[in-house]
């Protein structure tokens, strides 16, 4: 053999017998699964290494055969010379009972339809009634052990990195308690009342979140809460679909044969919130007695593991434990390294520990049957005892599982005193602003906010003041008014009332109002709306809008939920109007003051909404769509009224998560049957700033109105109008989200008598208007972006600047 041969196949020989190997092991069952912590050996079975979090792990060189080991699998051996090598380790098989443990997971599916077969059987709610308590612990903390104190702090960072570091031997970073009473009675339904609450940090009571419940208390809806996201449930027919499933187990549980069955996600989706786990389930009735679940992230880790217990042979909650990467706390470490001079070099590097939430939750004192009486359940399922949370640290005693460690205590006095150097207190009722509908607390008064400033074309720029008495002043009366004052039109407007509360549990109260003011013509606040969003609608769908009318107005009426979803109010309204633009109406004089009396029904039906009652009012702590409002209002002829008209305006908001993004839903409706002027019919809901190119006429969008529309362009006194939100995937701009939205609106409507309305110029949209546009929000300071918005259709315009409009848009997260 020549010599450069033979040389090459000793180079070749030698590198199979010493290059390095990659093996990657992959789950069997769940095949796109890496196996992390899988045990590698060599021939003498001393002990390699393990994979890690990729299922990777680097043989070294001079091995050939090694062997793959993991607790329920099969052992594998494999020879390696030198070839990466993507491998598959299958589930042991064994004998369970009767059934047989494979691949196939035709039996474990089986056992979970049965499962949801026999939910109605196991219920717990079989019981008839039954009380119980709960008791729930969170709290942040991090772990100390490998962050060092930085002996000479050199700037702010470290200064404040030591004090963090100081804290965390004394305390941890936040803690919560909370304790609650839990009923159910067949006849009256569910009742969850919070005793008492405390949160480091603060003095006041944070109702709007103590009656939250962010994790699920019942697995046998099609998803599940993990702590306000929601997952598919793997107990479910939804599961089913989502899930491959194998019995991995069985074991012996408070007496009871339990099986165990694994899941895990049938395809893996970039991007998606989805979790693996195990569910323990007892072989006879097949009732869930434990489950765990983790997210499938290798960054943001969270975990929930839930028990329940046996009792009167039904499986009833115990504890759930919920653990959560809270994000990370950087700290400074040394990294030395050997230079080729043989000289050490050290250097700062800067290493991260996790901040971890934890929430735990125990389940005690069931009494089943128990005695109850329908007052027991007025009111919303979800009640604060406004009493008891006055001083709640004797109850939070009763309640606990165990006394508080010495760190758990010192957390309070540690973050108390904290909260109270950066005035929290403070901070929780500016938060409080956008729940109470713009209202800031002072003492006995509570400010609104929503009169302070206003703009529009008829009044210029408004200035206010207003506000109303709080529970602090009196429990069961609160006095409210405004005064305001327009720089353009130049006149004072002012208002004022009482609001006597009754029948609390369903936030009842009889109202009386007096104001003196204006209003636009032909809009139509949604009533029962919440004020903030109401006054965001009235302070940017007006900014281009001079049509407006003065009124007179005194309203008496009454207001309460009527269910936990549905709230009604009625009141009876006497109103004189006048217009303020250029106006007659049946050839009347201009400045003809229009006299009415009316009924109005309003009714708003939010089916997803779960509201607690506050002293300071009612709060919704969850919400969804769909959202409904009506508002009936008849005309009466007595007071002198000049017409009797009947006025019918419904409206419809929905929202709907698919793959392709989010769509928003937004349709209004109405009719007005009868004579009446033109300030009481519907207006197009217009926002163009007038001007024939596109930069005289930039401005600034609404809310929910036809951009590319002029104010008092398009009156009706039937239409229907609809609008769809479509926001797709985001993109960084500037270290913003941004999330491109496609808006599509149209509006078709009819007037009688037309003619009736004189010396004002507008049209009837009975050939179908129609604008589409895209907006690119919060991209600036998370609150500002652009919109382009395009008028086309029977209604264009000639030109493409007259049609073609940009805009600037404000929004925030909450609107």
């Amino acid at each position: 053999m020549p010599k450069n041969l033979f040389s090459f196949f000793l180079l070749l020989s030698t590198w199979f017998l010493f290059a390095q190997t990659k093996i990657t092991v992959m789950d069997g069952f769940m095949e796109d699964q890496p196996m992390e912590n899988v045990v590698i050996v060599n021939d003498q079975s001393q002990e390699l290494g393990r994979t890690n979090t990729r299922g990777v792990f680097i043989v070294p060189t001079g091995i050939n055969r090694i062997t793959l080991h993991y607790e329920g699998y099969n052992s594998k051996t494999l020879y390696v010379y030198g070839r990466d090598m993507v491998v598959q380790l299958q589930p042991i098989t064994i004998q369970l009972g009767s059934t047989e443990i494979t691949m196939d997971d035709s039996d474990a599916r089986r056992i979970i339809r049965e499962v949801i077969q026999n939910r109605r059987k196991n219920s717990i709610q079989n019981l008839k009634t039954y009380e119980y308590k709960s008791y729930s612990k969170f709290l942040v903390t991090a772990n100390t052990d490998s962050m060092p104190y930085i002996l000479f702090p050199r700037n702010e960072n470290d200064s404040s990195y030591n004090d963090i570091r100081k804290l965390l031997d004394e305390s941890h970073l936040m803690l919560g308690e909370r304790a609650m009473d839990h009923k159910y009675s067949n006849q009256y339904g569910d009742k969850n009342i919070v005793k008492a609450t405390r949160i480091s940090g603060t003095k006041i009571p944070l109702y709007e979140f103590v009656a939250m419940q962010p994790i699920s208390h019942s697995f046998d809806e099609e998803k599940i809460d993990f702590f306000f996201r929601q997952f598919v449930n793997p107990v479910s027919n939804s599961g089913l679909n989502e899930y491959r499933y194998r019995i991995s187990n069985e074991d012996v549980y408070e007496g009871k044969k339990i099986i165990e069955v694994s899941f895990f996600p049938q395809k893996r989706i970039p991007n998606k919130q989805q979790i693996k786990g195990n569910v323990w389930i007892d072989e006879k009735t097949k009732a869930l007695t434990h489950f765990y679940a983790e997210n499938l992230s290798d960054t943001n880790i969270v975990e929930l593991e839930v028990d329940w217990t046996n009792y009167k042979n039904y499986w009833f909650p115990k504890q759930q434990r919920f653990r959560m990467d809270g994000g990370e706390i950087s700290y400074p470490a040394v990294k030395d390294s050997v230079l080729e001079d043989g000289t050490l070099r050290l250097d700062t590097i800067k290493k991260k520990e996790k901040v971890w939430f934890h929430l735990t939750t125990s389940f005690k004192d069931i009494v089943s049957p128990k005695e109850f009486e329908a007052r027991e359940f007025r009111g919303y399922t979800n009640e604060i005892d406004l009493n008891s949370m006055e001083n709640p640290d004797q109850t939070l005693e009763a309640y606990r599982d165990e006394a508080l460690t010495d760190m758990e205590q010192n957390t309070y006095v540690k973050i108390d005193s904290i909260g109270e150097k950066y005035n929290m207190d403070r901070n929780i009722r500016l938060l409080r602003i956008i729940g109470s509908g713009g209202k800031y607390s002072i003492g006995n008064y509570d400010l609104d906010l929503t009169k302070i400033i206003n703009y529009n074309d008829f009044e210029g720029l408004r200035l206010g003041v207003g506000g109303s008495t709080n529970y602090k002043f009196n429990k069961n009366i609160s006095l409210n008014g405004y005064i305001a004052y327009g720089l353009q039109d130049e006149k004072f407007k002012f208002g004022g009332g009482v609001d006597w509360l009754v029948n609390k549990p369903y936030s009842g109260k009889i109202f009386a109002k007096y104001a003196q003011d204006v209003e636009a013509s032909g809009r139509n606040p949604i009533l029962l709306q919440n004020s903030y969003i109401q006054f965001l609608q009235g302070n940017l769908t007006n900014i281009y809008n001079d049509h407006f009318f003065s009124y007179r107005k005194v309203q008496l009426g009454y207001q309460q939920d009527l269910f936990q979803n549905l709230t009604f109010s009625i009141s009876g309204i006497y109103n004189e109007k006048t217009a303020e633009f250029e106006y007659l109406y049946q050839n009347n004089r201009p400045d003809e003051k229009f006299l009415s009396f009316d009924t109005e029904l309003a009714l708003r039906w939010a089916p997803k909404d779960k509201n607690v009652r506050t002293p300071f009012g009612k709060v919704t702590i969850s919400s969804g769509m769909p959202v409904f409002y009506l508002s009936l209002t008849q005309g009466w002829n007595i007071f002198n009224a000049d017409y009797t008209p009947t006025k019918l305006d419904f409206t419809y908001l929905d929202r709907f998560q698919t793959l392709f993004g989010q769509t928003n839903l937004h349709i209004r409706t109405g009719a007005v049957f009868g004579e009446t002027p033109i300030m009481n019919l519907f207006e197009g809901m217009g926002n163009a700033k007038r001007g024939d190119q596109i930069f005289k006429h930039f401005g600034v969008s609404g809310l929910n109105n036809f951009e590319t529309m002029v104010p008092g362009e398009f009156y009706s006194d039937r239409y229907f109008s609809f609008q769809i939100n479509h926001k797709i995937a985001g993109f960084r701009f500037f270290n913003n989200e941004v999330f491109p939205e496609f808006i599509y609106r149209g509006l078709i409507g009819d007037m009688k008598n037309p003619e009736d309305h004189q010396s004002i110029v507008f049209q009837t949209p009975d050939k179908y208007y129609q604008e589409a546009g895209i907006e690119f929000n919060q991209m600036f300071w998370g609150i500002f972006g652009v919109g382009t918005y395009y008028r086309f259709g029977t209604y264009t315009h000639p030109t493409f600047d007259q049609n073609f409009f940009l805009k600037l848009t404000m929004k925030m997260t909450f609107f």
